[in-house]
Parts: structure tokens; C-alpha cells; sequence
């Protein structure tokens, strides 16, 4: 089992919007406990290419949660939550 931790600016996001979407982002976060890796576990996750650590991203319905994991700790750290549209703006668009 992994632990899940969100930063602070992420945490600020979530709550920020209505109350059933909040909800709805930080369940399927936890749903990170059981797999943070694409192609385990629930959702539609994709490694970022092109960093220097193991960084993904999670696709929540008109949302994207970014993550970083710390396999030698067990350990995902949800560094951004964001609009679609906002990502691609961001970072362009992740295949």
C-alpha cells in the first residue's frame, strides 16, 4: 500500500471547487494507495517523460492531477491539481 500526501497548493484547489467535484478528485486519489503506476490499478494515468523523477499524471474527469512517487518510501506526492484545459495551456498536451 502507498501513501498518498497532497500539497498544501493542491489541497487549496481542491476544496476551492463545489463540494461533489472536490469529493469526487479526492476519491479517486486515494484510489492511488493501491497503484500509482499506469496500467495498474483504477485510472487513467500517464508518465511524464523528460523528468529526472518518476512524475505521472491522472486524468479525473475535466481534471488532471499531477504526482511524483518515491518507490524506495512508498510514498505519492500530488503536487498540482488543475483544469484540463489549464494543463494543456501549461504543459501541453501529455499523449
Amino acid at each position: 500500500m502507498w501513501k498518498v500526501l497532497v500539497e498544501q497548493d493542491a489541497l487549496k484547489y481542491i476544496e476551492s471547487l463545489d463540494k461533489r467535484r472536490a469529493e469526487n478528485i479526492k476519491e479517486t486519489l486515494k484510489t492511488l494507495r493501491e497503484s500509482p503506476f499506469p496500467g495498474k490499478g483504477f485510472g487513467d494515468k500517464k508518465e511524464i517523460k523528460g523528468t529526472s523523477k518518476s512524475a505521472f499524471r491522472m486524468r479525473i474527469g475535466d481534471y488532471r492531477a499531477f504526482y511524483v512517487v518515491e518507490e524506495s518510501s512508498k510514498i505519492v506526492k500530488v503536487t498540482e491539481v488543475m483544469t484540463a484545459e489549464t494543463a494543456h495551456k501549461k504543459y501541453g498536451h501529455v499523449p
